[in-house]
C-alpha cells in the first residue's frame, strides 16, 4: 500500500518584539476636555501631577496676598487696608523721603505734605517723586531770579555810570556816606515791588548823591578823598559858563592862566564825553 503523503498545516510564526507595531502614545494635554486642550497656558504641562502643584501653589499665592477690589462703599478703614496692602506706610514718619533746604529754611511745608500725602495713601516713591519735582522748579527758579537779579543790578549801575560819568566813583561814594550818616542800615536790603533792594536803585542812589550836595564835605567824607570829578551834567554847565564869559582866561591868549584854562575845558569835555579820555 503506497504511502499517503500528507502536508502538515502551516505554522505562522508569532513577530518578535521588534517586529510588533507600534503604540501611539497619547499626551496629557489630549486627555483634557476638548474646550480647553487649546490653551496656552496648558502647553507646558505633560503630567495631572504637575498640574496639581501649580495649582496649589497658585492659592497659596492667591491666599497670602488677596486684596478687595475698591468700590464706592469702602470705608476709611477698607481704604487704609487697601493702602497698607500695596505699601503705603503706618506713619508719615516711615516715608524716609529725601529732600535738601537752603540755609535757615522751614521743613515743616515738607512735613505737612508728606502727612497730607500719607492720609491720601500715596506710595513711597511718588511721594519722593513729587518732592523731587518741586524741589527741581524750585531750585530753577531761584536760579533764574539770581540771574534775574544780577543782570538788573548791571542794568542800574550802567544807567548811573551813563549819569555820573567820569564822576561815579565820587557819586556813588557820597551817596554812600550819606546813607550811613542818615539812614538805618537794615534799610539797604528792603525789597521794591519790582524785586530791587533800594540800597541798589538808581533813583535812591541819585536822590543821596543829590542830598550829599546840600552837606558840609567833612560831614559826609568820613576821611575819604574824591577824584574832584564831575557829571556830564555838571560839566556841561562848567563849560557853558565859560564859553559865555569873554573875558574868562580862556579866550585870552596872553593871559598867564589861558594854558590852564585851555586843559581846565579839555578836562571838563572828557567829563561830558568819557570816550574822550586818553
Amino acid at each position: 500500500m503506497a504511502e499517503e503523503q500528507t502536508t502538515a498545516p502551516e505554522v505562522q510564526s508569532e513577530p518578535t518584539i521588534n517586529e510588533q507595531a507600534p503604540v501611539e502614545t497619547q499626551s496629557f494635554v489630549d486627555t483634557l476636555p476638548e474646550d480647553i486642550r487649546e490653551d496656552a497656558s496648558l502647553k507646558n504641562f505633560t503630567d495631572a501631577g504637575q498640574l496639581a502643584k501649580s495649582y496649589v501653589h497658585a492659592q497659596r499665592m492667591v491666599g497670602a496676598d488677596k486684596m478687595a477690589i475698591p468700590t464706592k462703599n469702602f470705608t476709611e478703614e477698607d481704604w487704609q487696608q487697601t493702602f497698607s496692602k500695596l505699601g503705603v506706610p503706618d506713619s508719615p514718619d516711615k516715608y524716609n523721603v529725601k529732600y535738601n533746604l537752603a540755609e535757615g529754611q522751614s521743613d515743616e511745608p515738607v512735613k505737612n505734605f508728606v502727612a497730607n500725602a500719607h492720609k491720601l495713601g500715596l506710595l513711597p516713591q511718588q511721594v519722593q517723586g513729587v518732592l523731587d519735582y518741586y524741589t527741581q522748579l524750585e531750585t530753577g527758579a531761584v536760579e533764574t531770579a539770581q540771574k534775574d537779579l544780577e543782570l538788573q543790578k548791571i542794568n542800574n549801575e550802567g544807567e548811573l555810570r551813563k549819569e555820573f560819568g567820569l564822576a561815579y566813583s565820587d557819586k556813588i561814594q557820597s551817596a554812600n556816606n550819606v546813607f550811613k550818616n542818615f539812614f538805618a542800615e537794615d534799610l539797604a536790603d528792603v525789597k521794591l515791588q519790582d524785586g530791587t533792594s533800594i540800597g541798589n536803585h538808581p533813583g535812591f542812589i541819585k536822590a543821596l548823591s543829590k542830598m550829599s550836595e546840600n552837606f558840609s564835605e567833612d560831614k559826609i567824607s568820613a576821611g575819604q578823598e574824591t577824584t574832584g570829578n564831575l557829571t556830564p551834567n555838571e560839566a556841561q554847565k562848567e563849560v557853558t559858563k565859560i564859553m559865555g564869559d569873554t573875558k574868562h582866561p580862556y579866550w585870552l591868549k596872553d593871559h598867564p592862566g589861558h594854558d590852564a584854562a585851555v586843559k581846565e575845558v579839555f578836562d571838563l569835555q572828557t567829563m561830558i564825553h568819557p570816550n574822550l579820555e586818553g
